[in-house]
């Protein structure tokens, strides 16, 4: 758990707490009051302090999140108006339990009717079992400098430690914070390689099945009507407040590839899943098959992008298919085509995905809200070069680097020498089964009469000679 940065002032009446957790989703946070302590827990967040005096519980709303700084801001009454808080500006004391909260239980020798003696504790609660309740905190400085950079156009660096179980659940990379980005994609293929099943991707080959009628899917986006947010979208991108983003160039080509990367995902899961509600495997889906996503991948062409996507749809879900992912590129195209305003419309539903899949809500913190931010910001033009670009790049099998030609091959050899085979057994099994005709009857009368005739030559012969 991350302990977050913060700082607590006073008022005559009231506490004011402000706490910096911009990760932290907002939907799912807590803050308990009961006498001198406050606890706020908002994952990967926590924190408990424990002031010099008591506050009153809360009865109402009294607190605030701001968007666009990442704060969370608490109003705390006094329960005794007037008092002074003190040692509020000692940060790292306010951290620490009081005394008072160090349970020990209280031992006394107890005498029954027998004179027997035992031991009697006045308290319910053990040491241990109170220990249990506090967390250890500690305000971490990192320095950063140095550090790989993921995130939105790589704007982040720093946080690995104390996010590494969240990383580890939505990371195909160990420690990928801390690799750099040319390891990052060598260790990704390495991975990849590892994983691809030849007999998942020949079956799937083979015996299509259902992926024919995926196929034939029409997404809404290929419709020719302009697009429009609907009013619950712009209430939906109200709420995630306004950011400044000062980029150069080559943070503006990589946020524009990675967002490629991240809609050939979305793609997937909405033709896969034929446009009906998201399930359970919708998050897992969009954020497997994102190299972004699932390994802080950043890229330098529109080919490296491509060719990370289809690599990715042929190694991790159900449907492994070549030609369904050619389908998956052509709706990626689809969407670029048409604008901001449906790319928009993906990443919300992206975005909502992710807050009810944790801990993939940290997906959103780390690329997907600050997606939704800047699009609205950039032109139209250059969303309209990038859906160009894209265009120009067609991919084939040799370029993804699974052996793809030559499993297909060996596949479609088999089969056919299946093929003939089977048709031999089959005529073979004609041939048995096929009748005598009446013509082939007659010599073998012929030679019966004859054999006959010789017969009773024969036995004549003989009895001449006797």
């Amino acid at each position: 758990m991350l302990t977050p940065n913060f700082n607590i002032s006073q008022s005559k009446n009231q506490i004011i707490l402000v706490i910096k957790a911009p990760m932290a989703n907002p939907k799912d946070t807590e803050l308990i009051v009961y006498d001198d302590n406050v606890v706020f827990y908002s994952s990967p967040y926590y924190l408990r302090l424990h002031l010099s005096g008591e506050l009153k519980e809360i009865e109402e709303t009294c607190g605030k999140y701001d968007a666009d700084s990442g704060e969370f801001s608490f109003t705390l009454n006094k329960l005794n108006e007037g008092e002074e808080f003190k040692n509020l500006d000692l940060l790292g004391q306010l951290l620490i339990p009081s005394k008072k909260h160090k349970l020990r239980p209280e031992i006394s020798l107890v005498e029954d009717e027998s004179n027997n003696m035992s031991v009697e504790s006045n308290d319910i609660e053990n040491e241990d079992d109170v220990d249990d309740w506090y967390i250890d905190q500690e305000i971490f400085t990192e320095d950063v400098s140095g550090l790989p950079s993921y995130g939105f156009a790589n704007k982040m660096c720093g946080k690995e430690r104390e996010l590494r179980e969240e990383f580890n659940e939505i990371l195909d990379l160990p420690d990928a914070a801390k690799v750099s980005p040319q390891d990052r994609k060598s260790l990704r293929i390495e991975i990849e390689n590892n994983k691809f099943s030849e007999e998942h991707y020949l079956a799937d080959l083979m015996e299509p099945g259902e992926q024919e009628q995926l196929m034939h899917f029409v997404p809404p986006w290929f419709d020719k009507e302009n697009v429009s947010l609907h009013q619950e979208e712009k209430n939906y991108l109200k709420e995630l407040g306004n950011r400044d983003y000062i980029m150069n160039s080559n943070e503006t080509k990589v946020a524009l590839l990675s967002l490629v990367d991240i809609l050939f995902a979305y793609a997937y899961n909405y033709r896969t899943t034929q446009g009906e509600e998201n399930n359970v495997e919708s998050a897992w889906t969009v954020n497997k098959l994102s190299s972004t996503l699932s390994c802080f991948q950043s890229f330098q062409d529109i080919t490296e992008v491509k060719t990370a996507c289809v690599r990715r749809s042929l190694i991790f879900p159900l449907y492994r298919n070549w030609d369904l992912s050619m389908k998956v590129l052509g709706d990626t195209h689809a969407i670029l085509l048409k604008g901001k305003r449906q790319i928009l419309k993906c990443l919300i539903e992206i975005h909502k995905m992710f807050n009810q899949s944790e801990p993939r809500y940290l997906l959103n913190q780390l690329y997907i809200t600050d997606y939704c931010i800047w699009l609205q910001k950039i032109s139209e033009k250059k969303i309209s070069h990038l859906a160009l670009y894209f265009s120009q790049i067609n991919l084939n099998k040799e370029e993804i680097g699974l052996d793809l030609i030559e499993l297909e091959s060996a596949a479609y050899s088999v089969k056919e020498e299946e093929e003939i085979n089977y048709c031999a057994n089959l005529l073979n099994r004609v041939e048995l089964k096929q009748p005598v005709s009446s013509d082939d009857s007659e010599p073998d009368s012929t030679s019966s009469s004859e054999i006959s005739s010789s017969s009773d030559s024969n036995s004549s012969s003989s009895s001449d000679e006797d």
